[in-house]
């Protein structure tokens, strides 16, 4: 077998990969490959926060916009932002890859040295899977098990009147990122000049400490959590449906950078089309009480995170409002919709 062909045999395949990563919870992994099922033994006191994503190529990536090193880095992000929206410490994950004929083992072992990399940042281990043929394009999903506090998890359901909404970082920017990607004729200079855009789409960061620190500052006060992977107008919808208050976000404080401005100036795109219902941001949006945003926003400035007031939860019917100046309108939750028919690649 050359680096050149896809495997032609999956357990030396699935050995060469998992050398890859590193055992850093070797006393609680009682079996990982090699037997039917995993083996390990959970924290005592914890509660297990279990998540599974999906990526299909063409829907999900392309290799137009993302090299293997980086679709093995979102693949393993995506989960690790779910974790984080639950307040969980990464511990386990376990993935199954469908292979399409035109991928080399060369680039599946570059998707494993993508996903190697953060699972040794957030101390996360693989400890199983499959590997299995796919007819047309290459189809990857994880599982990932994290450990969490059961006596105030942050589900979307604890938003509450009076609470203040925040999100962890800056809007838009990956689907600002994925914009420049799929132009044609892109310059390297432009490339450049867009670098934090394109980085944004391509490696994105979960905020993983941020959503332990929320948790842990909050104790048993109610706080609600989602990250931003379908964009800010469906995650606060979510939240908003599942609380039965309604949030209102004032258009003038949701975060962004100069650089996406400038750079939707240069297409003559709205930005706020990508700060609202573009996605894949992977930080945290959530509501807490002012006071414990008091104290949130000085412990995240003491460990070099931003956090951003963008608005508040006022009674209602489950709905979301944007306010512009005064002139407040429904948001409606307008994210990625996977069953809506849509022409043209995704």
């Amino acid at each position: 077998m050359t680096s050149h062909t896809r495997p032609d045999h999956e357990f030396e395949f699935i050995d060469r990969v998992t050398s890859l990563m590193k055992a850093t919870r070797p006393d609680q992994t009682l079996v990982s490959f090699g037997d039917d099922g995993a083996v390990y033994r959970p924290t005592p006191g914890k509660a297990q926060v279990l998540t599974v994503d999906m990526l299909v190529e063409g829907v999900h990536f392309t290799r137009q916009t993302m090299s293997p090193v980086q679709i093995g880095h979102k693949a393993l992000a995506v989960n690790l932002s779910d974790l984080a929206a639950m307040g969980a410490v990464p511990a386990y994950f376990l993935i199954s890859i469908g292979v399409a004929e035109d991928w080399t083992e060369k680039a599946l072992q570059d998707i494993y040295v993508g996903m190697s990399r953060l699972a040794a940042a957030h101390r996360i281990d693989l400890i199983g899977g499959d590997t299995v043929t796919s007819p047309k394009q290459l189809v990857i999903s994880i599982t990932a098990v994290g450990e969490a506090d059961t006596q105030n998890l942050p589900l979307r359901s604890r938003a509450r009147p009076g609470h203040i909404v925040f999100v962890t970082g800056k809007l838009g920017l990956a689907a600002a990122g994925l914009h420049l990607l799929l132009q044609e004729n892109v310059s390297q200079q432009e490339k450049e000049r867009f670098a934090p855009l394109l980085k944004a789409h391509q490696e994105p960061d979960p905020h993983v400490q941020q959503g332990q620190l929320i948790v842990h500052l909050a104790q048993d006060e109610p706080v609600a959590l989602n990250d931003v992977s379908d964009g800010l107008a469906g995650e606060a919808n979510e939240i908003a449906q599942a609380s039965g208050g309604d949030l209102v976000l004032e258009k003038k404080k949701l975060p962004t950078s100069r650089l996406l401005l400038d750079y939707a100036q240069l297409q003559g795109v709205d930005p706020y089309d990508w700060i609202l219902t573009g996605g894949e941001d992977f930080v945290l949006t959530g509501t807490i009480a002012p006071e414990l945003f008091a104290r949130l926003n000085q412990a995240f400035r003491h460990q070099g995170f931003p956090l951003y007031e963008i608005g508040r939860v006022v009674s209602g019917s489950g709905q979301v409002w944007l306010d512009d100046g005064g002139k407040i309108e429904p948001l409606k939750a307008m994210g990625y919709n996977h069953f809506k028919k849509r022409g043209g690649s995704p």
